[in-house]
């Protein structure tokens, strides 16, 4: 996909950008069906991480199946240890978008997959992805790759347009989450717009767009995939802390640099 001028313009003037039907349905059922495996299925999870909803894993809530309480997957794992998800992070019309807003050299910072069960899809809190990463340049981006039709109803990507310009805002410990949040008071209700997405669609945002998804209210599944990129030469900035795993990024295009992320 070749951007045109005018959505170049809207990723650096509102933080964001959908392209509409980037996968096709046949990749769609490929990835629902392999996260499905590793939910309900025989398939375990070796070099990626696991969350469970928090008001299952507190006893507040039942589920007909364990795999109805999944929340998250997450881990650069994800794509070393799995071919369909490698296929996503190398998806040709994604890391085209990627680096047209990023530069030719791209790594992977970050490989999730996002679940909201039919009633149980608690959810995420108002945040901004380089509040959890320490790297500069801070400009990494996410591409969060609609699974199912999201809806406002079933916990649709929400964001503040624009609000990228504004830098890293005042975030908060969540209580019953390991997650952080940001201050309500840095921000109003109105200032949140909802982007409704067809399965297959795409929504890149930049790292410092605040998002939101609300909770999951109606029957059906909302599921999504993320695949984070970078520019090659980003670097890790607490030098004073253990590297984390995801530090040794995956590689996806263009040139590698030594010494960088």
């Amino acid at each position: 996909m070749q951007l045109s001028d005018a959505e170049f313009e809207q990723y650096q003037t509102e933080g964001y950008l959908v392209d509409d039907d980037a996968l096709s349905p046949e990749t769609v059922d490929r990835v629902k069906e392999r996260l499905r495996e590793y939910t309900h299925g025989d398939r375990e999870p070796e070099t990626f991480n696991k969350q469970l909803e928090p008001r299952v894993e507190r006893g507040e809530l039942d589920v007909d199946e364990p795999g109805d309480a999944v929340r998250k997957f997450e881990g650069l794992g994800m794509v070393q240890e799995d071919d369909v998800f490698a296929e996503i992070a190398n998806h040709e019309t994604i890391t085209e978008v990627a680096t047209q807003l990023l530069g030719p050299n791209l790594k992977l910072l970050r490989s999730a997959a996002m679940f909201k069960p039919p009633s149980v899809g608690s959810e995420k809190g108002l945040h901004q992805d380089a509040a959890y990463y320490p790297i500069q340049p801070m400009d990494h981006l996410t591409a969060w790759i609609a699974l199912d039709d999201a809806t406002p109803e079933n916990g649709c990507m929400t964001v503040i347009p624009g609000a990228h310009k504004d830098g890293i805002l005042t975030h908060e410990a969540v209580e019953y989450d390991t997650d952080t949040v940001i201050n309500d008071t840095d921000y109003s209700e109105e200032d949140l717009v909802e982007i409704p997405m067809d399965a297959g669609s795409v929504l890149f945002t930049h790292c410092l767009t605040p998002h939101y998804t609300a909770p999951n209210t109606t029957d059906q599944w909302r599921r999504a995939l993320i695949m984070s990129y970078m520019d090659a030469r980003s670097r890790f900035t607490k030098s004073d802390e253990e590297l984390p795993a995801w530090v040794d990024a995956v590689h996806i295009r263009g040139e590698e640099f030594p010494g960088c992320v």
